[in-house]
């Protein structure tokens, strides 16, 4: 069967209607995510991501049920006390964008409907905008300020950080002309984003902050054989990033689809922050280590090089800076 945007939208509602009609604490569901955009399917698998706001705290904040072995329902689960503020919410770099765009399925109370009111209300003044950017560029930079006043020793505890630090500028700049990016496609897109506020190089300048320009076809199967690996070792714990593990279709088709496309580094992202995920929440085992610590080492974020390249985080992290205030200045 050929699952369009369309029928998946139909499949969401479907649940919707379902669930609440068996849930009476359900006050709203939303949908959100890549299929409001289009099709969510990256090599043939996707999700549709849902919110289900709760007229208490939740039992629990996320969960996974599948459609399909290649689609699945990918659902928050939300208290209403967070949507009681609206005009904040739309300061909020995932919220704001959330929300704004965000297509109701149930929403008997009107609940969904005030807060969207609310954040869009204007959303796209270049204040607003600002906001939401400032926030996601000022934790990057805080970062990298925190590694001048004390360098990193262990690379098992620094590269998370580092990453997430290069997804927030990444992001700061992406909700500049449009949502923020969710992992799989942040480096499929990123590009687009930066030439759509007058910066074509700014996704290269991306690769190379990964160091994976020169990566061969060759060297980025290899690796993925090994986050399979380590995939597997994960599933043997069950309670450590479960839904991580719940998702490996979802990242596998991906994965496979992008490392064998025309332009690989697209794919280095995901398989790099996945991957990393997966060793940092397994510190104990070493055997997992080797292979992720030899791709570092590649990358040239192991020893002295990772000194430089937080020198070219620094840089990239000026032109991110810079961009968010030509964007957000207003009329001259």
């Amino acid at each position: 069967m050929r699952f369009t945007p369309q029928i998946l939208r139909q499949h969401a509602q479907v649940l919707a209607e379902k669930e609440s009609k068996k849930n009476r604490d359900l006050l709203s569901i939303y949908l959100r995510g890549s299929l409001l955009y289009g099709s969510p399917l990256i090599g043939g698998a996707g999700d549709i991501d849902l919110v289900f706001i709760h007229n208490s705290p939740p039992v629990q904040e996320r969960e996974i049920r599948k459609l399909t072995p290649e689609i699945t329902f990918d659902i928050e689960h939300h208290d209403q006390l967070v949507y009681r503020k609206p005009r904040e919410l739309r300061l909020d770099p995932w919220f704001g964008p959330t929300l704004q765009d965000a297509v109701p399925l149930y929403d008997p109370r009107h609940l969904l409907d005030y807060t969207q009111s609310g954040v869009r209300s204007n959303f796209s003044f270049p204040e607003n905008i600002r906001a939401r950017s400032t926030k996601l560029i000022t934790e990057a930079r805080q970062f990298w300020m925190d590694r001048q006043i004390s360098p990193p020793h262990n690379i098992l505890e620094e590269l998370p950080a580092f990453l997430a630090a290069l997804e927030q500028a990444a992001n700061a700049v992406a909700l500049l002309s449009g949502p923020p990016l969710a992992t799989r496609r942040l480096g499929m897109e990123f590009s687009r984003r930066g030439e759509a506020v007058g910066a074509p190089g700014l996704g290269s300048a991306f690769s190379h902050l990964l160091g994976g320009v020169d990566l061969s076809k060759d060297t980025l199967a290899d690796w993925l054989g090994s986050w399979i690996a380590a995939l597997d070792t994960l599933k043997k714990h069950p309670d450590v990033l479960p839904v991580l593990v719940e998702q490996e279709t979802y990242y596998l088709a991906a994965l496979e689809k992008l490392l064998l496309s025309p332009n690989p580094i697209h794919g280095l992202w995901p398989l790099l922050t996945t991957w990393t995920a997966i060793v940092s929440v397994l510190p104990d085992q070493t055997a997992l280590q080797a292979p992720w610590i030899k791709a570092l080492t590649v990358l040239g974020f192991a020893g002295k090089d990772y000194q430089i390249r937080l020198v070219a985080l620094d840089s990239f992290l000026e032109i991110c800076e810079s961009l968010i205030d030509k964007e957000t200045s207003g009329p001259a």
